[in-house]
């Protein structure tokens, strides 16, 4: 019950108020004519409020106050909320405005859900968008997530992608729960190296450990991040990062352990339950395709196309680059069909294939063919280009360079064993198609 002071300081208030909003707004929070109250969070804060106002702008309050299962008499408790998002839920529903913070944002999202007011929500969505960052990404997900909220799951999965070394340095991190990490974890557009992937995870695993009140182990580790674990793509890492990191661990089993060394330095193909897929980060999705050039000039000269020989030709870059494939010159004299096999090797290892077929005739000069996704190549490291083409002959090129410098990037030919004949200074495989 008000007293005398309060109701005299109300009947002030009430002469200033020209409009309905500015009285509806009087009785935010306030004791005087109030039919309701509300226990929020923990402690249990005794809220006030006027089922009549709560009940024309939410069909749940409606329900709940006038509704066929209206509830009885009595303090509603409100368990899953902080008395500060409640406060701006309700401040809303007076004022249609809400003091929105990074602290609150996501609690009023939720209540907003709740309570099916959905221009707050909206409201909300819109702050917590403008205020995306590697720190917070992770926290704004989940609850996207829970809330089914898709479009601000995917602009949360840009940050990740963008910043993926900020965010797995982030506090969030550690709290993931871990289907949103087996997530993250198999992303192709993340842009963390599989090194750095490995030790987030080993580091989310003793995080979790203490979350299960359980000691850290290699084994309780491997345990608990097993079902994301299984995303990374150890093939990737170089042999001295998984002997360092990995191997040292204990996380993986033996047998595992076993194979990832095998495939490594046996010579023999190794059966391997990880991928060895490279990852493609969403900015080289987006970027720009350039094209190096290695020949001069082409002429229309038969080429022999036959897949029991293979073009290839070895190459090194000074910066990393993203090959994307290559371009092949087409019918010479007499158009046809081709089939492709291309494959781009780190020494022995093929670290992409991609089979392609194309019909080709006379006049026209090149076709590409493209990996599924662009690989990432290293600086100063040989790589090999190998195809394999079958058709009719095919023109070829000639007064090939040894050094192309292409939008800055320098190119360095070196001669292979090209069973076709393809060489630094003559054959096929006229362009390499690359980004930055």
């Amino acid at each position: 019950m008000a007293g005398s002071s309060e109701l005299h300081s109300f009947e002030k208030c009430q002469l200033k108020a020209t409009t309905v909003r500015e009285r509806n707004e009087l009785m935010f929070n306030n004791e005087i004519l109030s039919d309701v109250h509300f226990l929020v969070g923990k402690d249990k804060a005794r809220i006030p409020g006027h089922k009549y106002v709560l009940a024309i702008s939410s069909p749940v309050f409606f329900a709940m106050f006038y509704g066929r299962m209206a509830e009885p008499e009595g303090d509603v408790a409100v368990t899953d909320s902080e008395v500060e998002c409640f406060m701006e839920l309700l401040r809303f529903v007076y004022t249609d405005e809400a003091v929105l913070t990074l602290d609150n944002a996501l609690g009023v999202l939720y209540l907003a859900e709740k309570y099916m007011l959905p221009v707050l929500a909206a409201k909300c969505i819109k702050f917590v968008d403008a205020s995306l960052n590697p720190e917070n990404a992770l926290t704004v997900l989940c609850h996207a997530r829970y809330l089914t909220k898709e479009e601000l799951q995917e602009r949360c999965w840009e940050i990740v992608d963008s910043y993926t070394t900020q965010v797995l340095d982030s506090e969030a991190f550690l709290e993931l729960d871990v289907e949103t990490l087996s997530l993250l974890v198999q992303r192709n557009t993340v842009s963390a190296r599989e090194i750095q992937m490995f030790k987030a995870l080993n580091l989310w695993s003793e995080n979790e450990c203490f979350r299960r009140a359980i000691e850290a182990t290699a084994e309780n580790k491997r345990v608990v991040a097993s079902q994301a674990m299984k995303f990374i793509r150890f093939p990737l890492m170089s042999p001295l990062e998984f002997a360092d990191e990995v191997a040292r661990s204990g996380m993986l089993s033996y047998e595992e352990t076993t194979n990832v060394f095998l495939y490594f330095f046996s010579s023999h193909e190794t059966k391997l339950q990880f991928s060895k897929i490279p990852r493609t980060p969403r900015e080289t999705l987006t970027k720009k395709t350039l094209r190096c050039l290695r020949f001069k000039s082409c002429c229309g000269n038969d080429w022999f196309c036959d897949t029991r020989k293979s073009d290839a030709i070895k190459f090194t870059v000074d910066k990393p680059v993203y090959v994307k494939g290559i371009a092949v010159y087409g019918a010479s004299r007499i158009e046809g069909d081709y089939k492709s096999t291309l494959e781009l090797l780190r020494e022995t290892k093929v670290l992409a294939e991609r089979k392609v077929s194309f019909s080709s005739n006379t006049s026209s000069a090149l076709h590409d063919i493209l990996f599924e996704r662009p690989i990432l190549i290293e600086k100063n490291v040989v790589y090999t280009l190998n195809l394999q083409l079958q058709g009719p002959c095919s023109q070829s090129g000639r007064d090939g360079f040894s050094v192309v410098v292409a939008e800055g990037v320098k190119f360095t030919f070196f001669e292979h064993t090209s069973p076709n004949g393809t060489s630094v200074t003559a054959g096929q495989i006229p362009e390499i198609i690359f980004q930055l």
